[in-house]
């Protein structure tokens, strides 16, 4: 199954998409002072602020493979620290409705669906969604509730399976 090529329009429309989704992504690594370096050899501000420059050399161009690239490895911090306030952030910036973790998302409703965590990645992810949800205004206390039950009973599993004694035959 071939993909049709978008018409000029469309391509158009993404291109803005895109550009407006790197610049607020960049304009995010400038105000966010976790973000700044400074050495004698580098100034992370300067740095963000040349790329935005380059930015709209790509757009003026018609660069959109260039700017979607530029915007998944520009968000890729923020998908791996699970910083839920950038998704927030970039849909109020851009008017965008975007979802950068969305496949996130997607992970922890399958464990709560199942009811149960099985691997060590799935406490990861549940444990960082209990931590993301209480800096979240409003808290989402039944939910939190429900998300820490399944990390008690993985716990308890988890500590349960360490004290059987092994099979030494």
């Amino acid at each position: 199954m071939t993909k049709e090529k978008p018409n000029k329009e469309e391509k158009n429309a993404d291109l803005i998409k895109y550009r407006d989704l790197v610049v607020a992504t960049l304009d995010y690594h400038l105000d966010n002072p976790l973000m700044k370096i400074q050495s004698a050899t580098f100034d992370s501000d300067e740095y963000y602020k040349s790329l935005k420059i380059q930015t709209e050399e790509h757009f003026k161009k018609g660069r959109l493979t260039m700017l979607k690239n530029w915007f998944r490895d520009f968000t890729e911090m923020q998908l791996e620290t699970g910083d839920l306030k950038f998704n927030k952030y970039l849909q109020t910036k851009t008017g965008y409705d975007i979802d950068i973790f969305k496949a996130y998302f997607q992970r922890i409703d399958k464990i709560i669906i199942k009811g149960k965590i099985t691997t060590d990645r799935q406490y990861y992810d549940i444990n960082e969604m209990v931590g993301q949800l209480c800096q979240v205004e409003p808290v989402d206390n039944t939910k939190i509730d429900a998300l820490n039950k399944l990390l008690v009973d993985y716990g308890a599993r988890k500590s349960r399976n360490k004290k059987r004694p092994h099979n030494t035959r």
